[in-house]
């Protein structure tokens, strides 16, 4: 399970580099299902894309992050920055619809780049095949107010319908992608069938569910925020956080929060079906089966990453975000997200390495049935 994170998402790469390295090259696909949600997504549906060969797949996506620059993600030319702001300023005035304000950023770069690097037919004959269960990405429908998780699966396999939670089959398209990964106002909605739609990670209360729905009993998550507490200096007078600050935090929940509730969740279903007699946990009415998680988190704070590596923002990139406030120690968290730049993404890959590589005693023995 890969959640959202915007740039971030490099350190699930290196997660699933060091694990791919440690397994056998006879261990063709050892996540049968892949879900994925925003950034998620984008790598979710780069692993079915080579979903016969997961070490090919994991060679690709490092590829494809570490050649990373800002402007392969959304537009960074001066000319487009300022017809956006403009757009801004004017619809302040007359109103954003008029002014056709749809986003902070236009991201039809990424649209490019997914189009030329992802390829759902070859993920549909992973699944024919037998190598693949199942791939799914989640997005949110601003009309309907639900969270649906559109999937490819082995041929058969049901949706969901749960409160405000919908898993529907579908053939899935790049268009599915931009849809997942469409952070709200910094990136513009993207339309499936008759509904617009927005970052999968909003509406998503249960994070987890759709690879469980999909008949997963074991479940890897890759997130990308480390969980130290942050550090309050008593000494050091509070400023009012700037625009750009509370972007930042937003998407640090949006992305994030639900994940943790979700695990915990889990484990306390965990103990209560380990309670439970087997013929109260069985059959149509009480589908209850014991779920193992396993969630890997990075041992370092991303947001000083980002910090350090803010110059490789283009020029023009930096005037905006100064303009909101997220420029410095103020804007990094802001900055972590949006910084799809290769020193950066690079820094990041190596860090998630790193902790896979302190995990694989665990983790390799867990992914090949042994532990």
């Amino acid at each position: 399970m890969l959640p959202g994170g915007g740039a971030r998402a490099a350190y699930q790469v290196g997660v699933l580099k060091a694990i791919a390295h440690a397994l056998p090259r006879s261990v063709k696909v050892p996540f049968p299902v892949i879900t994925g949600v925003s950034a998620g997504a984008i790598n979710a549906a780069k692993l079915a894309t080579h979903g016969a060969d997961f070490h090919y797949g994991v060679e690709r996506l490092e590829r494809l992050w570490a050649d990373l620059n800002v402007d392969d993600i959304f537009r960074t030319d001066t000319a487009t920055v300022i017809k956006t702001s403009g757009r801004w300023f004017i619809g302040l005035f007359r109103g954003f619809n008029r002014a056709g304000v749809r986003s902070l950023l236009d991201n039809q770069p990424l649209r490019e780049l997914l189009e030329r690097e992802l390829d759902f037919a070859a993920a549909q004959e992973a699944i024919d095949g037998g190598s693949l269960r199942a791939i799914a990405l989640t997005a949110a429908g601003y009309t309907s107010a639900r969270s649906i998780t559109f999937f490819q699966a082995e041929m058969g396999w049901p949706g969901w319908d749960r409160m405000r939670r919908h898993g529907r089959v579908e053939q899935l398209t790049v268009e599915h992608v931009m849809a997942s990964t469409a952070i709200p106002v910094i990136f513009p909605a993207a339309r499936l069938g008759h509904e617009w739609h927005g970052d999968g990670s909003m509406r998503l209360s249960a994070p987890l569910s759709p690879a469980i729905h999909l008949g997963a009993d074991k479940l890897l998550v890759i997130a990308v925020r480390n969980e130290d507490p942050n550090a309050i200096d008593p000494n050091d007078p509070p400023r009012y956080p700037s625009f750009g600050q509370i972007a930042g935090y937003v998407l640090d929940s949006l992305f994030m929060d639900s994940i943790y509730s979700d695990v915990e969740r889990l484990r306390r279903i965990n103990h209560s079906v380990s309670q439970m007699p087997a013929s109260r946990s069985a059959g149509p009415a009480h589908d209850l089966r014991q779920i193992d998680a396993r969630i890997v988190v990075p041992s370092a704070d991303i947001r000083d990453l980002a910090l350090k590596h803010q110059k490789a923002f283009p020029r023009s990139v930096r005037g905006l975000l100064g303009l909101i406030g997220a420029r410095g120690a103020a804007g990094k968290q802001l900055m972590s997200y949006l910084l799809f730049a290769a020193p950066y993404t690079r820094e990041l890959i190596a860090l998630g390495e790193a902790d896979g590589k302190a995990r694989l005693d665990e983790l390799v023995p867990w992914v090949l049935g042994e532990g």
